[in-house]
């Protein structure tokens, strides 16, 4: 959906050495490459460790393009390490098994959604249900279709659910955790008053930092 945007790019990308891989029917331009028709020939056998095993745990995994606060958008190298890290997330927030449903309804190209939220359900071996877009209106109802228990939030998500006009069965619901960033007291205490006890569980960290934080106590 986003190659219309590096399109224009190419030429100063290829004298750069970059690289472009797409997901996505073609056709492309020359020196693009389609990963689906890669991914279509590719053989089910794994292959020996010494091609994808890393040498060194903590080389460059990916990058992430932070949100820009200061300036433009920059590059957050995330290492093999913290990659590998980000598979306990959920077993550190709340003791999340492979019995649970997670909802996710974040950005995939931001750390939260992927790292934490698409590889943290892959370390506990949960449920993920991905949802393109965030609704407000649609989520208790999306909840209780999908037999959801956790909820990945940044503050703002819980902001719109709480705004939103009463409704019947609002607390007829599986969900026992919320996690995320940037809740603030009011929005935290109005959530648990109306949906009732879900065990919030907030959390602070960045995509170039090193240290994360967490709320245990509530």
């Amino acid at each position: 959906d986003l190659f219309g945007s590096v399109e224009p790019l190419l030429p100063s990308l290829r004298e750069d050495g970059v690289a472009v891989w797409v997901l996505g029917a073609g056709p492309y331009p020359p020196g693009v490459v389609a990963l689906q028709e890669l991914l279509d020939a590719a053989s089910d056998e794994l292959q020996p460790e010494d091609v994808w095993e890393p040498e060194d745990m903590n080389d460059t995994c990916l990058y992430i393009f932070t949100s820009g606060t200061t300036g433009l958008p920059k590059a957050a190298r995330v290492s093999h390490l913290k990659a590998v890290m980000c598979l306990s997330f959920y077993e550190l927030v709340g003791g999340a098994s492979s019995r649970d449903v997670v909802y996710l309804a974040l950005p995939l190209y931001h750390m939260a959604g992927s790292l934490l939220g698409v590889v943290g359900c892959l370390g506990i071996g949960a449920t993920c249900v991905l949802k393109e877009k965030f609704s407000a209106s649609q989520f208790w109802d999306d909840c209780r279709a999908e037999g959801v228990t956790v909820f990945q939030y940044i503050g703002e998500l819980c902001r719109y659910l709480v705004n939103q006009p009463q409704r019947p069965g609002e607390r007829q619901h599986g969900l026992r955790l919320a996690v995320g960033s940037g809740l603030r007291p009011d929005v935290w205490r109005s959530f648990q008053r109306r949906f009732g006890p879900v065990r919030i569980v907030e959390t602070y960290g960045m995509s170039e930092g090193n240290v994360t934080l967490f709320n245990y106590t509530g």
